[in-house]
């Protein structure tokens, strides 16, 4: 629902995209932004031109600003799991964890992966704009562990997540998608694929699940699964499952994220919303093709 109300140059990203802030400001933020945006939605879809500026702006910003909620409760899941240390500001990369050896207790890893599937269920109702947001939202900051409420996100402008996160080309794919198959899961490379996997799963109504696979970011050498991944997967082996990142260049990054994933499962498919035509990467879904 709430990619129906987000009017923008799909070109370039908006100066509002690049921020950073605290975990806990964040949801604040969101708490704050929520009910105007859902007492207006009706009027923003039946009469646009009525609504002041100042609507359309806050639904930019609760749409930037939702991705967060998974983003660090999956940074918080991979710290806790591969022993790394907890830092507000610094992300120690998987690499580091035999340097430090940090260890947690088997509630603190359980009570971890169930906030992070949390986040994403949170995330999924903000983006549907369900009448209860506010309610499920609310509950989702008293659970919120207080060892990560000063988490820093970090948001940038990057050109190809922008792009990719226009509803329009998720509809695209999503289209192309139910056309061909019906997907019981949704496996999204994290954490580029956030935002537009989010709307995605909205749109086909599928489960939805992220694995981190930040080569770039993070210098992830695969992606970084755990046991209550592999557990996750599990009931969904038989498929068919698409296995997702937001934007493919050079492809390196789905490639190797598929390479790994597949196996899990006995039908799986590679999607992404957005494709350079010169890609060697093909994967077998797509919403549109670009060109420099």
């Amino acid at each position: 629902m709430l990619h129906r109300l987000i009017y923008s140059d799909w070109d370039h990203p908006p100066e509002s995209m690049a921020f950073e802030a605290p975990y806990e400001e964040i949801l604040a933020r969101i708490k704050a932004l929520l009910p105007g945006i859902l007492a207006g939605k009706d009027e923003a879809l039946d009469s646009p031109a009525t609504m002041p500026p100042g609507y359309w702006d806050d639904c930019i910003a609760l749409y930037l600003l939702t991705p967060a909620l998974v983003n660090i409760s999956l940074n918080f899941k991979v710290c806790v799991e591969q022993g790394l240390p907890l830092h507000p500001t610094y992300y120690f990369e998987v690499s580091e964890a035999t340097r430090f050896q940090a260890t947690y207790p088997a509630h603190m890893i359980e009570r971890t992966n169930g906030f992070f599937i949390s986040s994403i269920e949170t995330a999924r109702m903000l983006y549907a704009l369900e009448p209860d947001a506010v309610e499920r939202l609310d509950r989702f900051i008293c659970d919120l562990p207080e060892v990560i409420s000063g988490f820093i996100y970090t948001s940038t402008k990057d050109k190809y997540t922008w792009r990719a996160s226009n509803p329009a080309k998720i509809k695209d794919l999503a289209d192309y998608i139910q056309k061909h198959v019906s997907p019981t899961l949704i496996v999204g490379a994290a954490h580029g694929s956030i935002l537009s996997g989010l709307i995605l799963a909205n749109t086909l109504k599928v489960p939805l699940y992220f694995i981190r696979f930040s080569m770039f970011k993070r210098n992830d050498a695969a992606p970084i699964i755990a046991p209550s991944d592999r557990a996750f997967l599990e009931p969904y082996r038989d498929g068919p499952v698409l296995l997702f990142d937001e934007d493919v260049a050079k492809g390196t990054t789905l490639t190797k994220f598929a390479a790994t994933l597949q196996p899990f499962f006995q039908e799986s498919y590679t999607a992404s919303v957005l494709r350079h035509a010169l890609s060697p990467c093909k994967p077998d879904f797509v919403g549109r093709s670009w060109h420099d």
